[in-house]
């Protein structure tokens, strides 16, 4: 199982890619992370931090990709 954002940064406006495995050891593609689903990241350009879990993400994503 796992979850690809695509977000838009609200800091810079780069959009990339974060995915996270759930139940393996996966790591993001792009920064290496290997979090879970609501695990902090942050954009690859700029820095800015992301959390799953903050109130205001939903906000940023363009896209969600879910597979089994």
């Amino acid at each position: 199982m796992g979850v690809l954002y695509k977000i838009r940064c609200e800091r810079c406006g780069v959009v990339f890619e974060h995915q996270v495995g759930v139940g393996l050891i996966y790591a993001c593609v792009g920064c290496g992370d290997m979090g879970n689903e609501r695990a902090p990241f942050w954009c690859p350009v700029c820095n800015k931090r992301y959390s799953p879990e903050d109130e205001h993400f939903g906000e940023h994503i363009e896209e969600v990709v879910t597979w089994d």
